[in-house]
């Protein structure tokens, strides 16, 4: 009987997995690839400015800050910064009384969207489910990229552009350099069997409180992975940003999300070919519209 649960198991993700396969083959990004999904700033806001709590200290002023950077290719001016990890003042507190707290929306994908599909992956990560670009059909397409950069990154690029657009949205309230502070990504928690590594290593963290050195200028891509026979289900890693200079405070508690379902699919080796030639007659089709 597990024999026959497990082949079935297989054929369900081999077959939504080449399926994805053609859907990646012809997606065509809309998301904005000169600008990191996900960039570290610190925040400058010294008061709340709307709200039952105006007036009072902002919770996370001069603190590191998470940013998933939301970019749009056709519409720049649209460019802007959503904060996770960060304090807020709990709704159901008193003005005069207010009570601090970590944001119930501190994760990504934010919202509804799913988590983050770990999919196959290659070369190094060959035989793993990692963290992949997943296609634009995806509705945690933009999630999927991973890299972390630091907002001065995107400096000295031209009024009007993107990046500036980007660096001086919410009223530059995270526009200010982190030049100086050495930042880290201390690990909170990670879910068993999920594991952070990067192109160099498949073992970043290996438990609470380890840290991944970044400094204060950088572009770093962690690789999330399982191993390919991972149970079905969603993985959570949870972080904070720290800075050992001293000069920002830390940031709260962030988490990613990923799951591991039918389309995670490592095919049999088999398959490799049957799937090869559907990616190669997707791309052929593609090809043939763009043609005409």
């Amino acid at each position: 009987m597990n024999t026959l649960v497990n082949t079935l198991r297989q054929n369900a993700r081999a077959g939504l997995a080449a399926a994805a396969l053609l859907v990646a083959a012809s997606a065509v990004s809309a998301h904005d690839l000169d600008i990191p999904s996900y960039i570290v700033g610190v925040d400058q806001l010294t008061t709340i400015a709307t709200g039952p709590f105006t007036g009072l200290a902002n919770p996370n002023y001069n603190r590191l800050t998470f940013l998933f950077a939301h970019s749009y290719v056709d519409t720049p001016g649209n460019n802007h910064y959503h904060s996770k990890g960060v304090y807020r003042y709990d709704p159901a507190s008193s003005v005069s009384s207010p009570v601090v707290e970590i944001s119930t929306s501190n994760y990504v994908p934010e919202g509804t969207n799913p988590p983050v599909n770990l999919t196959p992956g290659s070369g190094f990560y060959s035989g793993k489910l990692v963290t992949n670009l997943l296609p634009e059909s995806s509705p945690s397409y933009a999630f999927s990229f991973m890299t972390i950069a630091d907002v001065d990154s995107l400096r000295g690029f031209g009024a009007g552009s993107p990046e500036e657009i980007m660096l001086n949205s919410s009223s530059g309230r995270w526009s200010s350099t982190i030049v100086g502070a050495d930042v880290h990504l201390e690990l909170v928690s990670l879910s068993p069997g999920l594991n952070v590594g990067d192109a160099s290593g498949f073992h970043l963290v290996s438990g609470v409180g380890d840290e991944i050195h970044l400094g204060d200028s950088f572009s770093f891509t962690p690789v999330f992975w399982t191993d390919s026979t991972a149970a079905f289900g969603t993985y959570v890693a949870q972080f904070k940003l720290t800075d050992e200079s001293g000069t920002f405070l830390d940031s709260g508690v962030f988490e990613y999300r990923f799951q591991v379902d039918a389309t995670s699919a490592i095919p049999e080796p088999s398959s490799f070919a049957a799937l090869a030639g559907l990616a190669t007659l997707a791309l052929a089709a593609t090809r043939r519209r763009r043609a005409v």
